[in-house]
């Protein structure tokens, strides 16, 4: 079975998320909703209390504004974790981590992989952001934290860092840099989500990359590829953008 995990702000009678995932899950699963209207929790947290409740052996974590576009994900997903390998999936991700700042996206092409839809002006515009257009699965060090997947029996020796990333930042890539210890990261372009929002680089998000930089001294830069990023054509931080770096295709 699959368990899918989304930490809410909503009103629990507001059920278009779960109501999204029933229709297109095509598999066994179950819905849990960390109910974090009072914020409570940071999002490792939340997803740590997830992991407690689940009954899965694949474990789903998921943005409330993330829809998927396409039915059978479930399915999806079964396979990919027939191969022993893979510890992880997502939708979008990088095969290179710099040692001094840690954004997924930093790498550029050819470094960043997946594709994702996204949903804007309430619905009246939908970009289809690819990252690249190689259609087979590629092994990355780091996804984004809209949608991943993750084997269950991998949460006896690894969690969600909530004491050091204690509110919405670097939860994705805190869990990606354990996995990758032990087990494969990928992304795949076989599941395809909307997002209705992008990324948030501010301050906050410096604060802790720092954070993130000095947990992973000893193991950063990471890569799986024997390609080196060209310094030269590095995104710089001011420029971040999860929706303006890749080449999109635009619905009207």
């Amino acid at each position: 079975m699959i368990s899918v995990i989304s930490c809410s702000r909503k009103d629990p009678s507001w059920d278009l998320h779960q109501r999204n995932i029933s229709k297109t899950a095509g598999s066994p699963h179950e819905y849990i909703r960390i109910d974090n209207r009072d914020g409570r929790f940071g999002l490792c947290a939340a997803y740590n209390k997830g992991v407690s409740l689940a009954k899965g052996e694949i474990l789903v974590f998921m943005h409330e504004d993330v829809f998927f576009m396409e039915g059978n994900w479930g399915s999806v997903l079964e396979k990919k974790f027939s191969d022993p390998s893979v510890g992880l999936v997502g939708v979008a991700g990088t095969q290179y981590l710099f040692r001094d700042t840690p954004g997924w996206v930093v790498a550029g092409r050819p470094f960043i992989k997946g594709h994702v839809v996204h949903e804007l002006n309430n619905g009246s515009i939908y970009n289809l952001t690819v990252f690249d257009w190689g259609k087979d699965d590629s092994d990355v060090v780091a996804v984004d934290g809209l949608f991943f997947a993750v084997r269950k029996s991998l949460f006896d020796r690894i969690s969600f860092d909530e004491a050091v990333f204690d509110q919405f930042h670097f939860y994705d890539l805190d869990i990606c840099m354990q996995i990758r210890r032990t087990h494969r990261l990928i992304v795949t372009w076989d599941i395809l989500v909307k997002h209705q929002s992008g990324g948030s680089f501010d301050k906050t998000w410096e604060k802790y990359a720092q954070r993130f930089i000095q947990k992973y001294r000893n193991e950063l830069p990471a890569s799986c590829t024997d390609k080196i990023p060209d310094l030269t054509k590095r995104i710089p931080f001011e420029n971040f953008d999860l929706k303006g770096k890749a080449p999109q295709i635009t619905i009207a």
